[in-house]
């Protein structure tokens, strides 16, 4: 009996020994997975992880080819998947591992920031704040920093990629319980075997071991999803306005927020905003289009997080610095000129039409937007700038300020971050402040500053108005048209939209429904107004240009 005790005594010893021998390797071996890098202000923009790891780097780049079904909605012809899902892609078709202008990569798994063998894909600022302007559909067109993206569908994007995941191989004949018995189709060694095919490299026990732990952890988390928020539908219909009616340049933040600060499904809310311009931020007191964060940092951390980062991963020191370095380029970061993008429209500009431009804009525009100023070229807010004109006098769209969970979400998105944790902001610099959440009359838009004013095409918080001759009641507002990759419209300045939806507009706009009206802001004249002069809103048009 002794004998056998010693036995068991030094056998448990040992394994000890071997556990902490292991553990002490694996912690050597997982320091060299990462090497945090600090980047400058603009490649933080550009290229750096926000936490929002989604995707293994290998996966990322064999899935669109494993299953094109999901990811060339409109057919092979119509062009490959970052052209179909509006990303914008490198000239260099091998710079940033052939992925798309905005997709981060770096050694952080999702969730939590911990090291990984496996590079991870993710989202960099860059990706939603980045437009490409074309003149024409043979331009090659200039890549431009700060406007919202001019084309991409992120959420349709989405929905092609859980669409991915969760598809089964297909049998003859199987229905009911049957079909959810089918094997899946996405699976290590299909992954491994595409990989290998496309890039010539074999995947390591280790980096095969890593994307089995995700795929059935990012799987689960699908699944467990799918009684609150249903089945992703994907096979070519993701672009489609009924299954993904934010459609291109729009999202839905809140109602991702809502999801993860409130545990709720938020599935009623068509609260659609267009994906915001991020330049000149240091003219903005308040951040948002209803001016509800105060801190250009707060606002940023609730970006990230609604994009797919969380609490834990935003608290890692290269993310944290990426977050807030990237805001810090928005800050300063001014727009270019009408002059730099059009010079031949620019210098056909008549300079008496823009003195009387000038007028009509001082007279009905400059008090909530400002000016900029005719010495120094500098831009000067107004007294009104940054205040928040309620909804009901505004009378545009309320469905982004009036949607169910609009008063308790500030108290709860303020709760979500710990005192401690990099992104803890103060409670008054988020809104409504205590005390006001169930005041529905305070809640509007801001009046936001309009330097670089030909760049924020479409208009207004939520998309719905393409140009600005139609902004200003020059033209009567189109209730329908065509989103997508669309090119530029000089004469009206925004963006031209087909008759009809084509390969590249191909998503329908109906300003009609439900979150997307095109009405109010009916500035300097509603277009029925009997006062209303063409003249003059021709020459504020022309002004508006040199904003």
């Amino acid at each position: 009996m002794y004998l056998l005790s010693r036995f068991l005594l030094v056998s448990l010893n040992l394994l000890v020994f071997i556990a902490l021998v292991a553990t002490a390797m694996f912690i050597r071996l997982e320091g060299g997975w990462v090497h945090p890098v600090l980047r400058d202000p603009k490649d933080a923009f550009v290229n750096g992880t926000i936490g929002t790891e989604l995707i293994p780097l290998p996966v990322a780049l064999v899935l669109p080819e494993l299953f094109p079904e999901h990811f060339q909605p409109a057919g092979a012809d119509a062009g490959n998947w970052v052209r179909q899902f509006g990303f914008l892609q490198y000239d260099d078709a091998q710079a940033n591992n052939g992925l798309p202008l905005g997709f981060a990569t770096s050694n952080y798994r999702p969730g939590s920031a911990a090291p990984s063998p496996v590079p991870f894909v993710g989202f960099s600022c860059a990706l939603c704040h980045t437009a490409q302007i074309r003149k024409d559909v043979n331009s090659k067109g200039v890549i431009v920093y700060g406007p919202g993206s001019a084309s991409i569908n992120l959420f349709a994007w989405i929905d092609a990629f859980q669409s991915a995941v969760l598809t089964r191989v297909q049998r003859e004949g199987d229905s009911g319980k049957d079909k959810e018995r089918r094997p899946y189709r996405l699976t290590v060694d299909g992954i491994c075997n595409a990989y290998e095919a496309k890039t010539g490299e074999t995947l390591g026990l280790m980096q095969r071991l890593l994307i089995g732990l995700w795929l059935r952890q990012v799987r689960g988390r699908i699944e467990a999803g799918l009684p609150r928020f249903d089945e992703p539908i994907g096979n070519g219909r993701s672009r489609d306005a009924d299954v993904t009616p934010t459609g291109p340049t729009r999202t839905q933040p809140f109602r991702t927020l809502v999801r993860i600060v409130l545990d709720r499904p938020g599935n009623d809310m068509p609260a659609y905003t267009k994906i915001a311009t991020v330049f000149s931020e240091d003219h903005r007191a308040r951040a948002q289009f209803d001016g509800s964060i105060g801190d250009i940092y707060a606002r940023s951390s609730l970006a990230a997080l609604a994009a797919g980062a969380t609490v834990t991963n935003m608290a890692n020191p290269e993310i944290a610095d990426n977050i807030r370095k990237a805001s810090d380029f928005t800050k300063t970061l001014r727009p270019l000129r009408y002059s730099e993008m059009f010079p031949e429209a620019a210098a056909a500009l008549d300079p008496a039409r823009l003195l009387q431009g000038h007028k009509i804009y001082g007279q009905y525009c400059a008090a909530c937007h400002g000016d900029r100023d005719d010495a120094t070229g500098a831009w000067v807010n107004g007294e009104k700038t940054g205040q928040v004109v309620p909804v009901d006098e505004l009378k545009t769209d309320p469905e982004r300020v009036r949607f169910r969970h609009y008063g308790p979400l500030a108290e709860e998105m303020f709760a979500l971050f710990p005192d401690k944790h990099p992104f803890h902001f103060k409670r008054e610099d988020i809104w409504p402040q205590r005390g006001q959440e169930a005041d529905v009359s305070i809640r509007g838009y801001v009046n936001a500053p309009l330097d670089g004013m030909f760049l924020r095409a479409p208009y207004l918080h939520n998309g719905s108005v393409m140009t600005l001759a139609e902004l200003i009641n020059l033209k009567k507002r189109r209730d329908v048209f065509y989103r997508g990759d669309n090119t530029y419209d000089l004469a009206d300045v925004g963006f031209w939209s087909p008759g009809g939806a084509d390969d590249r507009n191909y998503f329908k706009f109906d300003a009609t429904q439900i979150g997307n009206s095109n009405r109010g802001h009916d500035y300097p004249w509603a277009y029925d107004d009997p006062k209303r002069n063409p003249d003059d809103l021709a020459a504020l048009l022309d002004y508006l240009k040199t904003l």
